[in-house]
């Protein structure tokens, strides 16, 4: 009988996925221009040549670490009814079970590929697809108000942080920001 090999097995989707995260901590935090493939793949403990096995570049992770985030059915699967307080309540967990993209996009902003690919995304991936969920009359307005308020709330809270949107919201805050993403569906 042949002894088990001893050499752990490589796992290509366990591995792919931490790269993945890794990926998505440090441009959220650092964005594009300052994080670096090493930067990356030690935070998810592999061989640096493994973006390029995987992902090609550092530019094709970038694409495929935000279009994993980029998820517009977290926002059109809500009720309509519980709209405003169920995206506030997403906005401002301190604990997320999906990583908010809203930081890692505007990190991105100061590098011509990086923002070129968020770009594309952000239309092709959310904008688009939240325009027909609100609907052929003002749905591209409405996106955009969405985008903006989303936006606006995430620089305050994670970028650079304001006590009046932090942890400690306000309760008249918090109804306003509830009435503002509900009236958008109203």
């Amino acid at each position: 009988m042949a002894d088990a090999d001893p050499r752990p097995q490589r796992d290509a989707a366990r591995t792919r996925a931490a790269i993945l995260a890794a990926a998505q901590d440090a441009f959220s935090r650092t964005g594009y221009s300052n994080t670096g493939v090493r930067d990356i793949t030690a935070a998810a403990g592999v061989n640096p040549a493994l973006v390029s096995r995987y992902f090609g570049s550092k530019e094709k992770l970038y694409e495929e670490a935000l279009s994993a985030l980029l998820n517009s059915s977290l926002i059109t699967d809500i009720p309509r009814e519980r709209f405003g307080e169920t995206v506030v309540a997403i906005l401002t967990a301190t604990t997320r079970g999906q990583r908010n993209p809203l930081p890692m996009m505007m990190l991105a902003s100061a590098d011509p590929t990086a923002r070129a690919i968020t770009e594309r995304l952000l239309h092709a991936v959310f904008l688009e697809p939240m325009e027909r969920w609100f609907g052929a009359e003002r749905g591209a307005g409405k996106a955009a108000c969405f985008s903006a308020l989303a936006s606006g709330l995430t620089v305050y809270r994670e970028l650079y942080p304001l006590d009046a949107v932090g942890p400690e919201m306000a309760q008249e805050t918090r109804v306003w920001l509830i009435g503002a993403f509900q009236s958008l569906v109203d």
